[in-house]
């Protein structure tokens, strides 16, 4: 039997082949065949609603973490955390707590090779108000407004952009972002295999190695929840390949 709606699977091969060039062909796709496409966005990004969409279905995150913490602890989380690169994870932890003024939202950008070496994708750290992909946010950009390519050891992160809600959290000051490098997403990726048998997404490990940041100054019985968004089978040979550079630069550093 015929499918109605075959999928097909388009790789993209221009510029970079980052994340910014998938949702940038996406884009040119739907606008240039409105008849004949439907755009279905991925992340927290682009025109009105599309942000909005993705953050409502996203939200079950965040109601089932109220749900199962009330089961679990009798109450609320008090610090929340989740990676950020267009912020759709994110948006789906937070929103169902930015009422709640007692809980703490902390997003994890990626500081690449680190903030100054200007191979990173801290947007919310390092960016500048701008518009892209019809949204005003804060972007990667240069003096004269053209967007910078992003980078990151979790690809999922390469976004010059982020959701504009997330914007409106950090100037309205209700969520803080901070960033961690792709060493340590590294080193995070390989402890959580280690200790709990769980292959988290690269992307994923840059919110569990703020823990070693954060936990340090918190109190004894603070209940910290960080959304695991995603697995990391598929980027087990990334990280070899990884372990194997990092060695290396290690011994020529000697």
């Amino acid at each position: 039997m015929k499918p109605q709606c075959p999928a097909y699977l388009q790789e993209v091969k221009s510029v970079d082949g980052t994340f910014k060039d998938a949702s940038s062909e996406a884009f040119r796709e739907w606008v240039t065949n409105l008849d004949t496409s439907y755009h279905l966005p991925t992340s927290v990004i682009g025109p009105h609603p599309c942000p909005t969409m993705v953050r409502e279905f996203q939200s079950i995150i965040g109601k089932e973490v109220r749900k199962q913490g009330m089961e679990k602890w009798g109450g609320k989380p008090n610090v929340l955390i989740a990676c950020v690169g267009g912020g759709s994870n994110a948006m789906g932890l937070f929103h169902e707590f930015t009422n709640d003024k007692d809980i703490r939202l902390i997003g994890v950008e990626s500081s690449g090779y680190g903030l100054e070496s200007g191979r990173h994708s801290a947007t919310l750290s390092k960016g500048h108000v701008g518009v892209y992909h019809g949204a005003m946010s804060y972007l990667l950009q240069d003096d004269d407004g053209q967007i910078l390519c992003p980078h990151s050891i979790g690809v999922g992160l390469e976004c010059p952009g982020v959701g504009p809600e997330l914007s409106y959290l950090k100037d309205s000051k209700r969520a803080e972002f901070h960033d961690v490098t792709d060493e340590e997403a590294l080193h995070a990726y390989k402890r959580l295999c280690k200790l709990e048998g769980i292959f988290p997404a690269l992307e994923t490990s840059h919110a569990l190695a703020f823990l070693d940041k954060i936990c340090p100054t918190l109190p004894d019985g603070t209940k910290v929840v960080v959304n695991c968004s995603g697995r990391g089978d598929k980027d087990v040979a990334t990280v070899l390949n990884l372990n194997q550079l990092l060695e290396l630069t290690s011994i020529m550093a000697k």
